[in-house]
C-alpha cells in the first residue's frame, strides 16, 4: 500500500524522509546523522536506526517506542537509545518494563531523559542539544549541531601556524555549527523564548493550523497556526524551513493555496511543507 502522505526534502547536507499528519503519525529519518526525529507507530525504516528522539509522550509521535524495542531485539541488533523529556523518562522506562513482562522478554533499549540545555554527544562528528518546547505535556525540542575547528583569533594572519603547532601550541578552537532544529509539537511560545531555532540552517517546525478561524483552536491545544510563524517572518535565518504536522482536516491542496496566500515574501522561497510533491512548494 502507497502512503500517499510520505515525503522526501533534500537539502544541503541531509535528506529528511517521513510523514507528519497530526493527530496520526509523525516521524522522520535524517540517514546522515543517523537518528529519527518521534516515531509515530514505528515505521520499518526506523528499527535499525541507533538514536531515537522523541519530543513528548503522544500516541501519533511515541507509539512505536515498544515496537522499536521489540523488533530490535526479534532482529538481534543491540542497543538503541531512546531520548525522552527528562520529566517523562520514568514513565517510559515503566511502559517498557510492562511490555517485557507481557512478552516474557527483555528489551536491549536504554530509555535516556533529556533535560533543557543538555547535550548528547553523537559520535565524534556530533552532537544533539535538548530545549524547551511549549506544549501541552513535557516536550522537548532538539538541535543537531556538527563539531567544527577553527583557527582561533589571537593567530588570525600569521604565517608561522605550522610552527606554532609544531611547538604544542593549541591554535585552533573546538565551535559547534548548527544543522538542524527540530521543535516537535509547541505553540508559539517557543518562537517568543528560543533563539537557536531561528539561527540552525534547516528548522522542522510544526504547523497544525492554516486557515482562517483556527487560530483560537491552536492556543488551546497548544500548537501552531501559520499566522504565528508569519508573525515572527523577519527573525528567520534559517536557509531552509520545513513545516510539518498539518491537521488532517486539510488537504494537501488547502495546506499549500492557505500557507501560499499568508506567507511573507521574505520566508516564501526558503519554506517547504512536509507534503509529498508536488505540494512542497509554494
Amino acid at each position: 500500500m502507497i502512503d500517499k502522505d510520505f515525503f522526501t526534502i533534500p537539502t544541503e547536507h541531509f535528506t529528511i524522509e517521513g510523514r507528519s499528519r497530526a493527530g496520526h503519525e509523525t516521524y522522520f529519518r535524517i540517514r546522515e546523522l543517523g537518528v529519527v526525529l518521534d516515531i509515530g507507530r514505528c515505521p520499518d525504516m526506523a528499527i535499525g536506526v541507533p538514536e531515537i528522539f522523541i519530543t513528548h509522550a503522544h500516541l501519533d509521535h511515541a507509539l512505536g517506542v515498544p515496537f522499536y524495542a521489540g523488533q530490535r531485539h526479534l532482529q538481534r541488533i543491540p542497543g538503541g537509545r531512546v531520548f525522552v523529556p527528562r520529566e517523562a523518562a520514568g514513565d517510559f522506562r515503566a511502559l517498557m518494563l510492562l511490555h517485557q513482562k507481557l512478552e516474557d522478554t527483555e528489551y536491549d533499549v536504554e530509555i535516556v531523559g533529556v533535560a533543557d540545555g543538555e547535550a548528547i554527544a553523537l559520535g565524534k562528528g556530533h552532537e544533539a542539544r535538548g530545549h524547551q518546547a511549549t506544549h501541552r505535556v513535557a516536550a522537548r525540542a532538539y538541535e543537531f549541531l556538527e563539531v567544527r575547528h577553527r583557527l582561533r583569533p589571537e593567530f588570525a594572519g600569521r604565517d608561522d601556524i605550522g610552527e606554532l603547532r609544531r611547538q604544542g601550541t593549541q591554535v585552533a578552537e573546538e565551535y559547534r555549527h548548527s544543522l538542524l532544529f527540530y521543535t516537535g509539537d509547541s505553540d508559539r511560545g517557543i518562537l517568543e523564548s528560543n533563539t537557536a531555532l531561528f539561527k540552525s540552517e534547516v528548522l522542522i517546525m510544526e504547523c497544525s493550523f492554516v486557515s482562517d478561524g483556527h487560530q483560537e483552536r491552536a492556543a488551546r491545544y497548544r500548537h501552531m497556526h501559520f499566522d504565528d510563524i508569519a508573525e515572527f517572518a523577519d527573525r528567520f535565518e534559517n536557509r531552509l524551513i520545513v513545516l510539518t504536522h498539518f491537521s488532517r482536516r486539510y488537504s494537501r491542496a488547502d495546506i499549500r493555496d492557505e500557507i501560499r496566500r499568508r506567507c511573507p515574501a521574505v520566508i516564501r522561497e526558503r519554506l517547504r511543507l512536509a507534503l509529498p510533491e508536488p505540494f512542497q512548494q509554494l
